[in-house]
């Protein structure tokens, strides 16, 4: 049977069966097919509440700088004068956005403190005088509160934030059953059951994230055996097309999906992919403040390769060097053919100095390649390479790729076969 014959027969089983087709679906999802759509909720959830938490904790490290190098609390350290330093963490705590400041001081002892005490999130800065340290000064400017909303809001979860074993808020009844960090449970709370992952937030501060995902759905699907039996008839003759069907359909979808995206000599991601994920990925460092790094490098000399040996050999070459690009990056980075002899790399959450040994690391790795020959033998290769960062040599998408660009000229121009930034 042909393929568009399959379709019309399978559309024309949905168009007489649809009720099949739901109980089909409510009788046959598994139970782990529920948990391992929950946990990658979870395992999504955890990476935002995560990045938030950091975000806050950088808030108020700047914060505690600030604070930090304030007169009157310089001149209250001075004098030994308690009182001046508490009125001081007084008046800062009524100043938005600090939440909580505590004094402490060489010893690590607690001097004075004002604020909630359910803050999270905190920084802690070094106090001096005349070259001395005098204590450290600890500021929040997150109440747990209002991180759990914010979480609660972007991840479509349920949030409970502890200290120690105690609970400083959630949105939802806190569980009564605790679980070890990092570990993933089904959890019972306020009459619903969740999905759970416990993540420890902050080691040092005790400070611990419970994310709960949405509540399982329940319900009972009450038939007979006899029309059961009906239904289980309908259903095989209904399977046995839709999979026949999906089979079809996934091997197209993949290899179309696979065509759009792939470069088909390198087998790595092509410039239209690329574009995406820098887009993408670019726009996530900037909020968070992440580092984020691009790689440009190209063949030196491919076009004489190209003229003596031929555009195969050329091929050839090419492929060889994205072998070695692939294998010297990570899963979570992005190699990509960016357009001719050039191939780029997205290396997210790396600064200049990790981007920069890794583009050494990839120009040595050409270097000592040798390229198989088509008529026999082997020839080597070089490669230039350009490398851009956010934010050290760029602010936005724009700005790194044209840093990029303009480093791996300055390689070129330098005498090739070397790395500039």
């Amino acid at each position: 049977m042909s393929f568009s014959r399959r379709l019309a027969l399978f559309l024309v089983l949905i168009a007489v069966v649809p009720t099949l087709a739901l109980i089909a679906i409510l009788l046959f999802v598994s139970e782990d097919s529920q948990r391992g759509k929950a946990d990658a909720q979870l395992a999504a959830g955890l990476r935002t509440a995560t990045a938030v938490y950091r975000a806050r904790t950088d808030e108020a490290a700047s914060r505690a700088q600030a604070l930090a190098a304030a007169p009157d609390l310089a001149a209250a350290l001075r004098a030994n004068d308690t009182a001046a330093e508490g009125a001081f963490l007084q008046r800062a705590a009524g100043q938005p956005p600090t939440a909580r400041i505590e004094l402490y001081d060489n010893a690590g002892n607690l001097i004075a403190g004002a604020g909630p005490m359910n803050a999270i999130a905190f920084a802690r800065v070094g106090l001096t005088e005349g070259g001395q340290p005098v204590g450290s000064l600890r500021v929040s400017v997150t109440p747990a509160e209002r991180y759990t909303g914010e979480v609660e809001s972007l991840t479509d979860t349920e949030v409970v934030i502890r200290r120690g074993g105690e609970t400083l808020a959630s949105t939802v009844p806190a569980p009564s059953e605790t679980l070890k960090p990092d570990e993933t449970k089904d959890l019972t709370t306020g009459g619903e059951e969740y999905r759970a992952h416990m993540l420890t937030l902050n080691p040092t501060d005790q400070e611990e994230l419970l994310l709960l995902g949405p509540p399982k759905s329940g319900g009972v699907l009450g038939v007979g055996r006899g029309a059961l039996a009906v239904m289980i008839w309908f259903l095989v003759a209904a399977v046995i097309l839709a999979l026949g069907l999906a089979r079809t359909l996934t091997r197209r979808h993949e290899r179309i999906a696979q065509e759009a995206l792939t470069d088909p000599l390198t087998g790595l991601w092509n410039r239209r992919r690329l574009a995406g994920t820098l887009d993408r990925e670019v726009s996530r460092a900037l909020r968070f403040g992440h580092e984020i790094s691009l790689i440009i490098l190209d063949v030196d000399d491919f076009k004489r390769i190209n003229d003596r040996l031929g555009h195969l050999q050329g091929d050839l070459v090419l492929e060889t060097v994205a072998d070695l690009v692939k294998d010297a990056t990570r899963d979570i980075d992005v190699a990509a053919r960016y357009g001719g002899d050039e191939l780029a790399l997205i290396l997210v959450e790396t600064g200049s100095e990790g981007a920069t040994i890794l583009a050494e690391r990839l120009r040595e790795r050409v270097r000592d390649t040798e390229v198989p020959l088509r008529d026999g033998g082997t020839m080597g290769v070089t490669i230039s390479v350009g490398v851009a960062t956010i934010p050290d040599s760029a602010e936005d998408l724009d700005s790194l790729a044209d840093g990029a660009d303009r480093a791996l000229l300055r390689a070129k121009r330098a005498g090739k076969n070397q790395i500039r930034a």
